[in-house]
C-alpha cells in the first residue's frame, strides 16, 4: 500500500514557541528518570519541615535543606546547573532529597507527583528508576519502599486513564558509603571485615533479590534493574552476581555506562551483565564503529539525556554531544530528562534542544520518539499498544509516514 502524501511540518521554520507547543502535544516516553532527582523544589522544601521526616533525618543523619530556605536558595541546594564540574559534584543534590524520601507517604508523593508532571506534556510511558536500600528504615523494608512508589504511580495512571502507562527500575549502586543510608550503615556492621570494594557488589545482589522478590509478590511494575552511581574505579563487572540473578529471573537490565568513563564501561555492560540498554552512553563512538554497530546490531537503545550530559561533563557542550552522530548511525537513540529537578528540565524541553541545536527533522523527531516507545520495558502486547496508539498520535499532527521506523 502506498501511503498518502503527508506534508510534514518544517520545524525550522518554527518561532520557540510555536516549537515547544508541538513537541509539547507529541506523545513521549521518558525511559531514564530518577524519581529521587525529579521531585518538585516544593515538595522537597515541604517534606523537610514535616515532624516525621525531621526526625528520621536526626536518626540516621541525613541532612535536611534549610527549614526556611527560600525558593532561590532551594533552586541553588538541589539545581546546580552549569556550574557543576564533574558527576560526582552532580550527585550532591541527591543527599537532600534521599534524606526526604524516607517515609512510605513522602515515596507516594513523589512518584505521583513525577508521573503527574510527565502526563501534563503528554509523557504516555514512563520508567521510574531510584535505589530502594536508600529508603530502607525501621519504618519499611524493601518491598514497602517499592509499594509506595508503585501506589503513587498507581494513583497517577488511575487518573490519567488510557493516557499514561509507568514501570519502576531498581537501582544498586557501584559504590559502597555508609552514610548513604539506615541499611548501608547496618550492612557495613553486619560484613565488619569486609572493605567497601567487597560490600558494593554484595549490596547489587541483595538489591537484585529485592527486585525479584517484588515482581513475584505482585510488584508488576518493577520491570528491569539497573546500575548507577560514579563510574571511575568501579567498573560493572564486579556486579556480575547481581545481574546474573536478573537475567536468570527473566527480567530487564539497564545500566549506566560511558557517562563518566570510557567506551570499555559500556563494552563491560553489555559483555558482562548482559545490558538491554545503555543508560547515557555518550562515549559509544570513542574507539571507532564497532560498539556503535554491535549496538545497533541487536537494538540496544542508549538513553540519552542531553542536559545532564552537560552538566556532569560528559560532553564539553551541548553542540559536542554525539547523539546526532548515533542517530545518523541508526543507533536506538531515545531523548530522556535524567533528573527533572536536578537538571531543571522536561522531556519537551530535552526535544526541544535537540531540535534546535541538531537540527532535527520532522521524520528524526518522529524516529526518536519512536524509539523510547520501541525501547520500553514492557511486555510485548503492552509495549505493542502504546506504540501503535503513539504512531497514530503522530500521524494527527503530520509525522506520519517518514521512513517507516
Amino acid at each position: 500500500m502506498t501511503p498518502p502524501e503527508v506534508r510534514e511540518p518544517a520545524l525550522d521554520a518554527l518561532q520557540d514557541d510555536e516549537l515547544e507547543a508541538l513537541l509539547r502535544s507529541l506523545p513521549k516516553s521518558d525511559i531514564h528518570c530518577h524519581l529521587d532527582g525529579s521531585m518538585r523544589p516544593e515538595t522537597v522544601a515541604e517534606l523537610a519541615r514535616d515532624a516525621e521526616v525531621e526526625a528520621l533525618a536526626r536518626e540516621y543523619g541525613f541532612t535536611l535543606p534549610p527549614p526556611r530556605a527560600s525558593a532561590k536558595e532551594m533552586k541553588e541546594l538541589l539545581c546546580p546547573g552549569r556550574e557543576c564540574q564533574s558527576l560526582v559534584d552532580y550527585l550532591k543534590a541527591f543527599a537532600y532529597t534521599v534524606a526526604v524520601l524516607q517515609t512510605p507517604a513522602a515515596l507516594e508523593r513523589a512518584a505521583y507527583e513525577l508521573a503527574a508532571d510527565c502526563a501534563a506534556e503528554n509523557v504516555r510511558y514512563l520508567e521510574v528508576r531510584f535505589a530502594p536500600m536508600l529508603h530502607i528504615n525501621r519504618l519499611m523494608d524493601g518491598i514497602d519502599v517499592l509499594r509506595a512508589v508503585d501506589r503513587g504511580l498507581d494513583r497517577a495512571e488511575r487518573e490519567h486513564a488510557g493516557k499514561l502507562k509507568t514501570a519502576i527500575i531498581v537501582c544498586a549502586l557501584r559504590n559502597f558509603d555508609r552514610s548513604l543510608s539506615a541499611y548501608y550503615r547496618g550492612f557495613a556492621a553486619a560484613h565488619r571485615y569486609a572493605n567497601d570494594n567487597e560490600l558494593a557488589p554484595l549490596v547489587s545482589t541483595e538489591s537484585a533479590r529485592l527486585t525479584v522478590a517484588a515482581y513475584e509478590a505482585g510488584l508488576k511494575r518493577v520491570l528491569a534493574f539497573d546500575l548507577a552511581g560514579p563510574e571511575e574505579n568501579y567498573p560493572p563487572k564486579h556486579h556480575r552476581d547481581a545481574f546474573h540473578t536478573i537475567i536468570s529471573n527473566l527480567l530487564n537490565i539497564t545500566v549506566h555506562a560511558g557517562e563518566a568513563y570510557g567506551p570499555r564501561s559500556i563494552v563491560q555492560a553489555v559483555a558482562h551483565l548482559g545490558a538491554h540498554r545503555i543508560g547515557h552512553g555518550t562515549r559509544v563512538l570513542e574507539e571507532g564503529s564497532r560498539l556503535a554497530e554491535f549496538l545497533v546490531d541487536r537494538r540496544i537503545p542508549v538513553e540519552v539525556c542531553l542536559t545532564s550530559n552537560v552538566q556532569t561533563r560528559a560532553v564539553p557542550s551541548l553542540a559536542a554531544h554525539p547523539f546526532k552522530r548515533l542517530l545518523d548511525a541508526e543507533v536506538r537513540t531515545c531523548i530522556c530528562t535524567d533528573n527533572r529537578l536536578v537538571s531543571d528540565t522536561t522531556c519537551t524541553r530535552e526535544l526541544f534542544l535537540a531540535v534546535r541545536t541538531f537540527k532535527l527533522s520532522a521524520e528524526e523527531v518522529r524516529r526518536v520518539l519512536l524509539y523510547g516507545f520501541k525501547s520500553a520495558f514492557l511486555p510485548y502486547h503492552d509495549r505493542r499498544k502504546i506504540l501503535i496508539d503513539a504512531k497514530a498520535e503522530l500521524r494527527e499532527r503530520g509525522l506520519g509516514w517518514g521512513q517507516y521506523h
